[in-house]
């Protein structure tokens, strides 16, 4: 057996039980550090409460005094139809599907039935479509001729709105030169007070690129103490910084191909801040297809769905950005010219 002619088709509660929810739930989309929304009622709405002043009043015999409702903030999440397509050829795509396949340990490699090639097949599709989304979730432009370009992600809404004139966004720009420590505590000390006040629930996040996290990392494993020699040997699961987790959102080798992007950055939000939403239920045509083409020799997969991101309040969000300077310049200003990406 050298191809996979079975065609598989996803559509309504399939859709949505064996191929998207896997990918949008659990551990892997916790860790992307921002609220997730999937199949949410549309228009979906991204909600934020906001805690009430003094609620206590002097008490009183009889009556009603009554008082301010919590403040609800809420923005709408423009969705945005989005299709995948791969294409493989049919030795190239059966080769991969059995190394998915050969890679379990309770397969019977000399009697493949069909759910165990789906299975495979199916988790093969839905990774590339995974990572698709989070880096668009990122670096999504719409004005790009290509690449990345179906939604705007975070850093170019951020950007737009940092832009503006009296923007709630604290923004400020960090050299090679800081250490990874010196950069989150300057984001902690430049956030708004209302940032800092949630930092008891237990929401907060650091979003920093590879390069900060690394940075960081280094200072933790240059101090003095046995528990930081033994984390240098055997590596940290995650770091935290005041008790708030720092996630590296893992986008080097994206970050060079859209140079029009900043190379480095990070910022301090509340992860309820931030949402991607993703929508398979609710709008016609959304579905997942995998077929054998015998024209072309080739096994093609297709989805069609819809997606988008945006974040709340900007007064929530600390953002900093590495600034590129001249050989001999300690001023810190800005001397690269970035092109916009292809």
């Amino acid at each position: 057996m050298s191809k996979i002619e079975n065609v598989k088709s996803y559509a309504g509660k399939d859709l949505e039980t064996i191929f998207f929810r896997p990918m949008l739930t659990g551990p892997d989309a916790q860790e992307l550090g921002v609220r997730i929304m999937y199949n949410m009622p549309v228009p979906t709405r991204l909600h934020f409460w906001k805690r009430s002043g003094d609620i206590l009043q002097k008490y009183a015999s009889a009556g009603w005094v009554g008082g301010s409702s919590a403040d609800r903030f809420q923005k709408t999440i423009n969705l945005h139809k989005v299709k995948a397509e791969a294409g493989y050829s049919a030795e190239d795509y059966f080769n991969m599907v059995y190394e998915l396949i050969s890679a379990r340990a309770d397969v019977n490699l000399d009697d493949l039935s069909g759910t165990e090639l789906e299975q495979a097949e199916t988790e093969l599709f839905r990774q590339a479509i995974a990572e698709s989304i989070r880096v668009t979730m990122w670096l999504g432009d719409t004005t790009r001729s290509k690449l990345f370009n179906t939604f705007d992600g975070f850093l170019t809404r951020i950007q737009s709105d940092a832009a503006e004139t009296g923007s709630e966004i604290s923004s400020f720009t960090y050299t090679a030169k800081d250490d990874g420590e010196t950069i989150l505590k300057m984001l902690w000390e430049a956030s708004s007070e209302e940032l800092k006040g949630l930092r008891g629930d237990g929401q907060l996040v650091y979003l920093v690129t590879s390069d900060v996290y690394e940075a960081y990392e280094q200072v933790l494993d240059s101090a003095a103490l046995e528990s930081a020699y033994a984390a240098k040997q055997q590596g940290r699961s995650g770091l935290t910084y005041k008790g708030i987790p720092v996630v590296d959102v893992k986008l080097g080798s994206y970050l060079k191909q859209c140079t029009d992007m900043p190379q480095s950055f990070a910022l301090l939000t509340d992860r309820r801040n931030m949402a991607l939403a993703v929508n398979t239920g609710d709008f016609p045509g959304t579905e997942i297809r995998m077929w054998y083409n015998p024209d072309q020799m080739e096994n093609r997969q297709r989805a069609v769905f819809m997606a988008g991101c945006d974040y709340l309040l900007p007064e929530l969000i600390t953002y900093s950005t590495r600034t590129e300077t001249q050989a001999g310049n300690q001023t810190g200003t800005q001397t690269e010219t970035q092109t916009e990406g292809e």
